[in-house]
């Protein structure tokens, strides 16, 4: 089948604590949502990004296929993790034809993994917009006009060859695997217009890691995918009170036993997310002291983003305006019903990301 940017793909987010699939149709200027679907994960099914139980994602991936009655085959998925690298580089003035041709000598020096072993891609962004660092050889420094700034990504082949692989044992066609952190954009970009929305910090609450994009003037700025998660959170609470794992999961979302204060319950949460407060807070400083611009307002989403109140949380930790990413604020939720839909969405930000790409990678 020849692949055209009409080819319908499904969306498939596989994390550390669920898989989500997800369909996306245009409709004019906004979108129709046609299937969505969550299955939770076994714990260590994934292990830094790689997925351990292959089985396990496999059966979750063909129920929920199944289940949502979805035939189509081409899919698109993304990664995260450690084995991740984007970075922002400045190179000699080229074509993105020649640029192609030597990416790999430019990016080595920036990868701290060996270059035959990664996946490298590239954004060209346009002329470098500040002065290059001295080569430090004696050499004087270069003019910045013959310079040009990059946006480099940079993924180790084990991690894409392992979700290609479960992929294809579920019966699928992989045609793009994306990033989280720039999924997190397209599901930002369904109902904001990226060009006003200034400097902004999208935070995806996962169960282990937290992926965060910074963008300004509708670009990836900064991303850092943070090794921790609402994990800490469920682990405090099954620690505190002594319950199981799915009590501490109904505790997180406000359904306390009588037994049990609703007061102590937001103490151990808050107590628990200040270390994961306290990273993104050294993120924000960094960018801030490197940046022209800073961070104006942060978009939190992921399942950690429904715990009740961590907006109000992270808004008092890290100083900035802080709201929930609903993705599906403009969507047809078509025939899923909408409060479903606005319940969903945050969780699936990451999902609902990928399901608008389209096979139109040149």
């Amino acid at each position: 089948m020849f692949l055209s940017a009409k080819t319908p793909l499904v969306a498939i987010d596989i994390g550390s604590h669920s898989v989500k699939v997800a369909q996306l149709a245009k409709s004019g200027e906004d979108y129709e949502l046609l299937s969505f679907g969550m299955m939770p994960l076994e714990s260590e099914t994934l292990v830094d990004g790689i997925i351990k139980k292959e089985d396990v994602v496999v059966d979750a991936i063909g129920k929920l296929l199944k289940a949502e009655k979805i035939q189509v085959k081409y899919c698109v998925a993304s990664v995260s993790g450690e084995a991740v690298i984007v970075k922002k580089i400045n190179v000699p003035m080229k074509s993105h034809a020649e640029l192609s041709q030597s990416i790999n000598q430019e990016a080595e020096q920036y990868i701290p993994f060996d270059i035959d072993d990664v996946s490298v891609d590239f954004q060209i962004l346009g002329r470098s917009k500040k002065p290059v660092e001295a080569l430090g050889d004696g050499q004087n420094e270069p003019d910045k006009s013959d310079m040009m700034e990059i946006l480099l990504v940079a993924v180790q082949k084990e991690l894409i060859d392992n979700r290609v692989n479960v992929l294809m044992d579920c019966g699928l066609k992989p045609v793009i695997v994306d990033l989280d952190v720039f999924a997190l954009v397209n599901a930002l970009a369904i109902s904001r217009d990226l060009n006003h929305t200034g400097t902004t910090a999208l935070i995806d609450l996962g169960a282990s890691f937290t992926h965060m994009n910074i963008i300004s003037d509708g670009l990836t700025a900064f991303t850092r995918d943070i090794p921790m998660g609402g994990l800490l959170c469920t682990q405090k609470l099954m620690s505190e009170f002594g319950v199981l794992y799915p009590e501490a999961e109904a505790f997180k979302q406000g359904k306390i036993p009588e037994s049990v204060t609703k007061e102590s319950v937001v103490q151990v949460i808050g107590d628990a997310f200040v270390k994961l407060a306290e990273e993104i807070r050294k993120s924000l400083e960094f960018f801030n002291t490197t940046s022209t611009n800073k961070v104006g307002r942060i978009f939190i989403s992921g399942g950690g983003a429904l715990v009740p109140g961590a907006n109000h949380l992270f808004q008092d930790k890290l100083g900035v305006p802080v709201e929930l990413l609903n993705p599906c604020i403009k969507v047809n939720p078509k025939k899923f019903d909408r409060e479903f839909v606005s319940q969903i969405c945050p969780i699936a930000a990451v999902a609902i990301g990928l399901a608008t790409r389209k096979f139109d990678y040149k």
